[in-house]
């Protein structure tokens, strides 16, 4: 409580409210300011010790009594008016005509150029040039010296000496006091003004040295940034607020054609958007710079020879400390190539989406078409066999047994296109997988013969992926490994491990096995290890298996050994991101292939 009451004291007194409206980085007028106060309160108690003099020479009072009084608290009332002025101009003024007023007055009534207060002279000059700068300063220097030569030539003559009424002991007393007031007095105010010199010029210096070091730091800084944009292969721009060009790079003149001397002092706009440039990137450019906001994004320029070229283009504004901007950076990179890679990309997918819609007329075309005269046949043959059956050969019985089972594989390969065809298109949402009820429940649906022993070896995964594709996969698996199994006893295995991102499954039948020369063979559509005539395959299943496998990024082989068992093992992603892998389209050498796979299965 104390230290707070004696804080609002010394604020009072030191007039620290106005001292805080002085910026700190205004250091020139902190140390007036400083010498003002400092001033102030010595001339304050000089003026004070004067009238003390004057009152006990005098015994009483008169003109220069009241006058010493009237100024002296000028003085000091001036100081704290400056509380609700804040007019310091005119503060320094009113202490400088007061200070100068005492001196006049005590010097005409003490003796004129005799007077012992003439050392305060040359502290009251060099006040008046700290405080009111030099043009002020000279003019307070001639008027004392005019005030010198007035006292000299009038006032030793015509003046007034108080001490005159005195005797002569009492005037050797009184001049004795005089000299000894006047003297301290004035090694006081010189000491006071020293000290204030002393202190703004320490402050200055370290203030120098402060920011010289700064300096310093910063043009270090400068130094390693200019070399940073002097040598990027980005293009870099500086604008001033007015929108007009300060510096370019060197990159800058590589990508655009103009160099340093052509651009300095020119609005970018002016000369480096043309007709293809899109109009609303360039109003969206602008009204971000005019609000003085950032901005990114991708424009076409047009290089000085002609051509265009495009740039992935930011602007961001530089601001200063009071939060206004000075100017803006343009950093530029090369993007052409990206673009037209991006052309080209999206005329591909163009391509592309009518590529598949012409797939899906041709699916159209094979699911109906097709098999409405497969239809036919099978009904002709049926009605032929109840008409004549009891007729027949029995070279007719086995070529009309050869005639229905290849209506039937014909049937089976074109469901097996179409599934072929829709297997990586056909999409379903993620889904979280037990993969262990997955497997039972396919094991359901596809196993009839209650011989088939399936066994879930270890723990399944829960997985977030496409519930069908994932089905897909196991179902044409494990009836893969039921129906080319020659054991009595088939028998189906199914593990599963983690491999970093991926989960590795198995499935493991007891089956015959896979010769090592056809293991990448049977994963090619309508390929069958097996001649059509003595087993039905449409070579479709495998192939599906590892067109979904290949989409969502996972990859699948087989190993086997003959007689013993055959392990068909693929990867499956943790987390299904399907992926589209670029390849080369061509719908000719497509249709071509399909034509020749068909003819072949004939």
């Amino acid at each position: 409580m104390q230290q707070t009451f004696t804080k609002k004291i010394l604020d009072f007194l030191l007039i620290r409210k106005v001292q805080e409206s002085i910026g700190e980085e205004d250091l020139v007028s902190m140390q007036r300011f400083n010498l003002f106060r400092t001033f102030s309160f010595t001339s304050f108690l000089i003026g004070l010790a004067i009238t003390y003099q004057i009152l006990e020479v005098i015994q009483g009072i008169n003109f220069l009594s009241i006058s010493l009084v009237f100024l002296t608290l000028a003085i000091i009332s001036n100081y704290y008016f400056l509380n609700f002025t804040k007019n310091f101009k005119l503060a320094y003024v009113v202490l400088i005509a007061s200070v100068f007023f005492i001196l006049h007055f005590v010097t005409y009534y003490s003796g004129g150029i005799r007077n012992s207060g003439m050392i305060y002279l040359g502290s009251f000059i060099l006040a008046s040039f700290m405080l009111l700068g030099k043009k002020a300063g000279k003019i307070i220097s001639v008027l004392s010296v005019i005030n010198l030569f007035f006292f000299y030539f009038y006032s030793v003559t015509f003046g007034h000496d108080v001490r005159n009424v005195l005797d002569a002991d009492e005037t050797g007393e009184m001049l004795n006091l005089d000299y000894l007031i006047t003297y301290t007095t004035g090694t006081v105010l010189l000491y006071a003004l020293s000290n204030n010199l002393e202190s703004a010029k320490n402050v200055i210096i370290a203030n120098i040295l402060d920011s010289k070091i700064s300096l310093q730091k910063k043009n270090d800084e400068l130094e390693k940034l200019s070399i940073v944009a002097s040598n990027t292969d980005n293009s870099v721009i500086i604008i001033d607020k007015f929108n007009k060009i300060e510096w370019v790079n060197e990159a800058f003149t590589q990508h655009t054609g103009y160099n340093f001397n052509e651009v300095l002092g020119k609005n970018p706009e002016d000369f480096m958007y043309g007709p293809l440039t899109n109009k609303e990137t360039v109003e969206n450019l602008k009204e971000k710079v005019k609000q003085g906001n950032s901005f990114s994004g991708e424009i076409l320029k047009y290089h000085k020879m002609g051509h265009t070229f495009w740039h992935q283009l930011t602007i961001t504004p530089i601001y200063d400390k009071e939060g206004t901007v000075t100017r803006y950076v343009r950093v530029g990179s090369e993007i052409t190539e990206r673009k037209l890679a991006e052309v080209r990309m999206a005329e591909y997918y163009k391509y592309l989406e009518k590529a598949n819609k012409e797939l899906d007329k041709f699916a159209y075309v094979v699911s109906h078409d097709l098999k409405a005269p497969l239809r036919a046949i099978s009904n002709l043959t049926i009605w032929i066999e109840e008409d004549i059956g009891d007729k027949f050969t029995e070279d007719t019985k086995s070529h009309f047994k050869m005639l229905k089972g290849r209506v039937e594989r014909m049937e089976g390969l074109i469901n097996g296109i179409l599934d072929y065809s829709r297997a990586d298109r056909v999409k379903s949402p993620n889904v979280e997988i037990s993969v262990g009820e997955l497997i039972s429940e396919i094991a359901e649906m596809v196993i009839s013969d209650d011989k088939v022993q399936l066994n879930i070896k270890n723990a399944m995964p829960v997985i977030f992926t496409e519930k069908m594709k994932l089905q897909q996969v196991f179902s044409n698996l494990i009836t893969n490994a039921i129906k080319h199994n020659d054991k009595e006893v088939p028998t189906i295995d199914i593990y599963c491990k983690e491999d970093g991102d991926n989960y590795i499954f198995e499935v493991v039948d007891n089956g015959p096995g896979i010769e090592q020369q056809f293991h990448d063979k049977i994963f090619v559509i309508f390929q069958t290890l097996q001649a059509r005539d003595t087993f039905e395959s449409t070579g479709v299943g495998l192939a599906i298996v590892k067109k979904i496998v290949d989409e969502v990024g996972g990859k699948i082989w087989v190993e086997s050994q003959l007689n013993i068992e055959t392990r068909f093992i693929f990867q499956w992603p943790k987390n299904n991101i399907s992926s589209i892998k670029p390849f080369q389209f061509s719908m000719q050498n497509s249709n071509s292939k399909i034509e020749n796979n068909i003819s072949s299965v004939a």
